[in-house]
Formats: structure tokens, sequence, C-alpha cells
């Protein structure tokens, strides 16, 4: 849907082989219409159809990491319930299909199977006025989810990245010794760095619209945070030898989505590895508990809203650690005791 000479939006629909024309000031006027439209002309109006627009309204204004977690969901929602009557779809469809999903996925992902229905539900409500409820309120996450964890790098993959020369994507030495987010790392500039009382500054973040990079606030406003500039990543700054406005994952200006994708793999090829940004995010964690850094200074360098979030992180890495440790004592005892 685009805006026309005269400022107002315009888009065309095909109901019942007739293609029909609609326009006003906002893209929910002419939803409004077009749902209005369809009502008079008796046409169903299908899940599948709902969502297609609520693409259309909400897909490029997701963060990137946002993007990547709701489109394959989106495209099983469809798949699942696309040819349903949007106001006949009940809860007990969704339970049913959220169970299955639960077979395969992890609690963190059917939940966002369960989200993204919900959203376009209310996407119908609201934007379209279609007389209905949102049938995902009477919906209950299944029982007995497994919960996904993600794990710290091993220690090939530390090498890997620690090995990043001056002359490669910096992207992943600039998470692991930051924590950064991986739109805070994008957005991160030689002036937010504080070389003389080593300090970076983390208050901004990439966010895609689209294939294009536009500057926007941190996930959260506990990720606007000072973290400290550790020695490595300051010996590695001193080299690039960056001016003050340049980014320093990708020099002028934020990179692109694609490029991003393309010169990720390209590292990740070069290197021997197969990783992504939030196990490195997660290795800073890692070491920031093997410091001995308390849970509540871990939160605010981490830039998590709840310290729950921490906590859990925390005991995984605690779980991760006793784990070893019993491995070593069994080692020990089969053969040196």
């Amino acid at each position: 849907m685009k805006k026309n000479d005269k400022g107002l939006y315009r888009t065309a629909i095909t109901i019942n082989g007739k293609r029909k024309w609609f326009s006003g000031k906002t893209r929910k006027d002419v939803m409004q219409k077009i749902a209005l439209y369809r009502i008079e002309e008796k046409e169903s109006i299908t899940f599948g159809s709902v969502a297609e627009k609520w693409q259309e309204d909400n897909w490029d204004r997701l963060r990137f990491g946002s993007y990547r977690t709701y489109a394959p969901c989106l495209e099983r929602a469809i798949q699942k319930f696309g040819k349903t009557d949007i106001d006949k779809l009940k809860p007990i469809e969704i339970q049913t299909w959220l169970r299955d999903l639960g077979r395969t996925y992890a609690f963190k992902t059917v939940a966002n199977h369960k989200s993204i229905v919900s959203q376009v539900c209310d996407y119908a409500i609201v934007n379209l006025g279609i007389d209905m409820y949102n049938p995902c309120d009477k919906v209950k996450m299944p029982a007995g989810l497994k919960k996904g964890t993600r794990n710290a790098l091993s220690a090939d993959e530390r090498t890997a990245i620690l090995s990043t020369t001056k002359d490669e994507n910096q992207l992943a030495f600039l998470i692991l010794f930051t924590g950064c987010r991986l739109g805070e790392a994008l957005a991160l500039q030689m002036k937010d760095i504080d070389m003389k009382n080593n300090v970076v500054h983390i208050t901004k973040s990439v966010a895609f619209h689209g294939n294009q990079p536009v500057i926007q606030t941190t996930k959260t406003e506990n990720g606007i945070r000072d973290v400290p500039l550790l020695s490595p990543l300051k010996d590695r700054l001193k080299e690039l030898k960056l001016p003050a406005e340049a980014y320093i994952v990708s020099g002028e200006k934020p990179m692109t989505k694609s490029a991003l994708y393309r010169r990720w793999d390209a590292f990740c090829k070069a290197k021997g590895i197969h990783i992504d940004r939030h196990s490195i995010r997660h290795q800073y964690a890692t070491t920031l508990y093997e410091a001995g850094i308390d849970a509540k200074t871990a939160q605010d360098l981490l830039g998590h809203a709840q310290i729950a979030t921490t906590m859990d992180i925390y005991t995984h890495i605690s779980n991760e650690k006793k784990l070893k440790d019993f491995m070593k004592l069994e080692t020990f005892v089969a053969n040196d005791f």
C-alpha cells in the first residue's frame, strides 16, 4: 500500500471477481473500508488474508532479531489456519496446534507461534473492524514443554573469534568483548568509545526496515548502558584507526540486512565455524560469571530489563559447570583412583 500524489494511501483488491480500489488518509482508514466492503459483499475473511495485511503493515518495522524469530512462525500459522475464516478460528484449534508444535520445539518457540496468531487476530479486530474476539485469549501454553537453552562457545569457536584480524569482519570480536546485542553492535561508532576512561557507551541500535538499516533506541531502557572497554578490544580499535563517526563493524554507514547475512556467512566459513550472535553474547555472560561478577552487575552490563533473565542465564552456566566438574570427577575416579 503506497501514498499517491494527493497524500492518500491507496490499494486495490479483487472480491468475487471484481477489482475495486480503496483510498484513505491512513492505512487504518483503507483497511476499515476494505473490511466493510467485504462484509457487504458477504466475502469470508480468512486468517491467511488478514495475516498478509498484518505482514504488509508491520513486517518492515520489526527489529532484525524479531524478523528472524517470527518469519517461520507466521509461515507455519498461515499453512495451518490460512484458509480458515478468522472469525471462526477456535481456541481448541490453536491449543491443539501448539501442543503438536511442542513435540518439536521448545517453550519459547511455541510461545512465539501463539504470539503471532494473537497479533494477527488483534489486527483483524482493531484495524479491520471484524466483530470477533481473540481466540488466543483462551489458549494456555501446553504443559511440559522443554526449555531451550543457549550454550557458551566451544574452545575452538573462541579461538576462531580471537584470531580475527583487523582486516576481517569485526562483528563477532566486538560482541565477544562487549556483550552487545546484534543491533547494538552494528550501531556502535568510534565516538561511543571512551579510550581515556576505558568505557563503551551503548546508546542505540540498528533495526531493519526491509533491507535498509535504521538507527533507533536500544531494545529496552536498560539497554542504554556503559560497559568496560576490555584490553583486547581497545588494542583492536587502535589498530583499526577509524574516525569518530565511523561504524566499527561497517565503516561510513550501517550495513544492510543482506550485507549482514553475506558477511557473517563468509566470516564463519573462513573460520570453519557455525555459530550465531546469541551464542557469543552468552559467552560474554559466561565470562562475567567466571570472573565472579555478581548477578546485579551482570544485569546492568548485559542490558537486561529483569534480573530474572540474568539469573536464568547464571543458573544455566552454573549447572553446566557442575556437570563438567562431575565429569572430571568421574574421569579421575575411573582412571586414577
